[in-house]
């Protein structure tokens, strides 16, 4: 009976994991495990590989080259095929950004090839090796390159830019032309070297963040608990200076190593939504200087309760807004200019609009961009858990004393209560750390003449307004949107879909959208769901199309009905729907009173009581 070769895949992206597996099945010779993991997140997968008894390594681009330089066994490469090239340029060939590869000479060289073929004009960039990848895309960038192709250092570090990138997947094309060489440079050996990891056992079980550091302030050592802290995947971190890590906990081993001080010292650091205390030891041991740190909890500022301040873990840039519209244009490069002041804004806008992203995007193109971007969901936080988050409670500092700086973005501001809305204009006259973004979907001018909504607070918050358009405003910009949307589902999925048929898109940019974005987004989503080819069918989504104006009734009403202030008490927002109703009728009360499910003289004597409180 025939050995099976024991072979562990590392995908750099989830889809490509069903495209190894399918074709491993396929080979009976072949055993095969898939782990899914990117560029150093595939150390800790790859490290002990030859002890768990596999023969080989497979896996793709700059991670192929990181496992190869943490392993003795051999390590092959899956390809990007002739196929694989084809299907992203066929993606990406009516776009209205302009293009280009960033890669090594090989898938370079067979972008050009493809590109020729199919009259298309792609710039590349060759690269040798990963580190020359941060140049070559600022070079592209600078030249006025709006979408980058490549691998998925590419991607993720074009994304780190605040850029867009598309991921050439490989297929199936490619997973079997990679079997075939895993049989050709197969052989059996093991040389029985382990790596030592340095502690771990002992100090992964620690709940403090302990690192080890050399006398060049590189990682030798970094246990589970401080990856977390640092947001780092277990074991990327060693070798790496730490300031790669945390600028901030950086300049404090230095304070500790200028002084040389052998005794423990203590600091406070604020990593990311956290607060820290650093303990640095600073140890010479045979004249070999180090430093052995030390990281514990102060708060729990970002606990499982909803109205704790929200941190994203990477914040949207203006380039990652798609679109090239007039209206959306517009729009950017108003906040673009907000962004260069320093002056508090509030954004207004129908619910999905994209305030939340235009919010971030100003705050990462502002002075303050190294520092802290905070959310507070208005509608979830009670007055005590409000006035909690601003001065604090025993032992946890809170937003006024506790040495946070910023962007803080109040979302959904208007849903605030008046004791809520008091703190916040306290807050925002006492602190200089931060500049305030607060959100809305009613627009500002209304809110200012309801009664319950303080307007020194609007004058406060509102020194700059900014309103984002509804999607149904920039619907050219929907075709865009799809290829992003494609693009990411490809690599999520390990499918190899190129666009939509133009009987489904003619549909998607007629509709209103009421649901703005995340109703577009979801809808997309289950429509690439249900595609089984290279393009999106008619016939695969026509009952999701259904389903979706079967639930929307009418587009432009309930379009309308997004536009309704739904603050102040019942009887206001009845007198409002009233209103939009009689104005969606021409004022037909007979027609009004059909939709509305009331008589004639029930209308007349509301219509009577709402006209007598006008005047």
């Amino acid at each position: 009976m025939q050995t099976k070769i024991r072979v562990l895949a590392i995908a750099p992206y989830p889809g490509l994991k069903d495209v190894l597996l399918d074709a491993a099945r396929q080979k009976e010779t072949i055993q095969m495990d898939v782990e899914v993991a990117d560029l150093q997140e595939a150390i800790p997968l790859v490290q002990h590989a030859e002890e768990s008894g596999y023969d080989m390594i497979v896996s793709r681009g700059g991670t192929a080259t990181v496992i190869r330089e943490h392993v003795t066994i051999p390590v092959v490469d899956i390809p990007v095929s002739g196929y694989d090239i084809l299907r992203v340029l066929t993606l990406v060939k009516n776009s209205n950004a302009s293009v280009a590869i960033i890669g090594f000479p090989s898938i370079c060289r067979g972008v050009k090839e493809v590109s020729s073929l199919l009259q298309m004009d792609i710039p590349s960039y060759e690269v040798q090796h990963k580190s020359e990848v941060a140049a070559a895309l600022q070079k592209a960038f600078q030249s006025g390159v709006q979408l980058v192709l490549g691998d998925m250092v590419t991607i993720r570090t074009a994304q780190d830019m605040g850029h867009r990138g598309i991921l050439i997947t490989s297929g199936r094309e490619s997973a079997a032309d990679m079997l075939g060489e895993v049989h050709r440079v197969y052989e059996v050996y093991r040389k029985g070297q382990e790596q030592v990891r340095f502690y771990q056992r002992l100090l992964d079980a620690d709940s403090r963040g302990i690192i080890a550091l050399d006398d060049k302030r590189r990682v030798e050592y970094v246990n589970e608990a401080a990856c977390r802290m640092l947001r780092q995947a277990e074991g990327t971190l060693r070798g790496q200076n730490i300031v790669l890590a945390s600028a901030a906990l950086a300049n404090v081993i230095k304070q500790t190593g200028e002084s040389r001080n052998t005794s423990d010292r203590e600091h406070y650091v604020h990593l990311f939504d956290e607060q820290y205390k650093v303990s640095v030891m600073l140890r010479e041991e045979e004249e070999h200087r180090g430093y052995l740190v030390y990281l514990e909890s102060l708060t729990a500022w970002r606990s499982e309760r909803r109205f704790e301040a929200y941190i994203p873990s990477r914040l949207a840039t203006f380039t990652q807004l798609v679109g090239t519209s007039p209206t959306l244009q517009k729009t950017v490069n108003r906040a673009k200019k907000f962004a260069e002041s320093d002056r508090n804004i509030w954004i207004s806008g129908e619910r999905g609009s994209g305030k939340f992203m235009f919010a971030q995007a100003i705050h990462s193109s502002s002075r303050r961009q190294q520092e802290g971007f905070y959310m507070i969901t208005c509608e979830d936080v009670t007055d005590e858990e409000m006035n909690r988050l601003v001065y604090g409670s025993a032992g946890v500092p809170g937003l006024l004393l506790g040495g946070y700086t910023g962007t803080l973005y109040f979302n959904r501001a208007d849903r605030l209560s008046p004791e809520a809305q008091e703190i916040v204009l306290q807050l925002i006259r006492s602190n200089r750390n931060f500049r305030f973004i607060a959100s809305s979907s009613i627009a500002m001018s209304k809110l200012a003449k309801r009664g319950d909504y303080n307007q020194d607070l609007i004058y406060a918050v509102g020194e700059l307004h900014l309103t984002v358009p509804p999607l149904r405003e920039h619907l050219e910009d929907a075709e865009e949107m799809i290829r992003g949307l494609i693009a990411e589902y490809n690599s999520q999925f390990g499918k190899q879909i190129v666009g939509m048929r133009e009987t489904v898109l003619e549909r998607l940019t007629q509709y209103d959208w009421p649901g703005n974005i995340p109703e577009f987004e979801s809808t997309i989503q289950e429509m690439l769901l249900m595609t089984k080819g290279h393009y999106t069918e008619w016939e695969e989504v026509h009952e999701v199309w259904e389903r979706l104006i079967q639930h929307a009734g009418s587009g432009t009403s309930r379009a309308a009905y997004a536009q309704i202030d739904l603050s102040g008490t019942y009887e206001e927002i009845e007198e409002r729907i009233l209103l939009q109703v009689l104005q969606e009728e021409g004022m037909n009360q007979s027609k009004a009173c059909k939709r509305l499910g009331i008589n004639r003289a029930t209308l007349w004597r509301k219509m009577n009581k709402m006209f007598k409180n006008k005047t």
